[in-house]
């Protein structure tokens, strides 16, 4: 299980800087086991993500999506960005935060074979100002490694 759960949050800190952008932030993604050794990565849209629940209650029903994942394939999860709401709700330019950009990942990782499923917020900094790149703290790298070796 402890390895099947860090394979999949390896895949997240590995793959998702490729998919940031400064404008649109962290997009969602389902990351869930594809056979004994490949861990696959699938965007998925906001209308997707409805079909489990009400949008404006997503934080109620969030750990249900990789849920139904992780019983498939032994172990999902659900990657999006802190500011997942305003997206949601599409609070404007003017006077709100649409353009505010995260701050932070949120993971909801679930795993068949567990009764309680680990949430993660790893937090990122924004490296660069013409071609800016989204980089995780050291920290995630150290935690990945050292909870791989005990």
């Amino acid at each position: 299980m402890r390895a099947d759960i860090l394979r999949v949050l390896d895949c997240v800190v590995r793959g998702l800087p490729a998919h940031w952008q400064r404008r649109k932030g962290v997009p969602q993604f389902m990351v869930f086991l594809d056979g004994p050794e490949n861990v696959r990565m699938e965007k998925i849209t906001l209308r997707e993500l409805s079909g489990h629940g009400y949008l404006d209650e997503f934080s109620r029903w969030a750990n249900s999506v990789p849920a139904s994942k992780a019983r498939e394939h032994g172990c999902a999860a659900l990657v999006h960005g802190n500011r997942i709401h305003a997206r949601i709700n599409r609070i404007g330019p003017i006077g709100s935060g649409w353009h505010s950009p995260d701050t932070f990942v949120c993971v909801r990782t679930v795993h068949r074979d567990l009764r309680m499923s680990p949430s993660l917020s790893l937090k990122f900094d924004v490296e660069g100002r013409f071609f800016p790149r989204l980089v995780f703290h050291e920290w995630v790298f150290d935690t990945i490694a050292r909870a791989r070796q005990s």
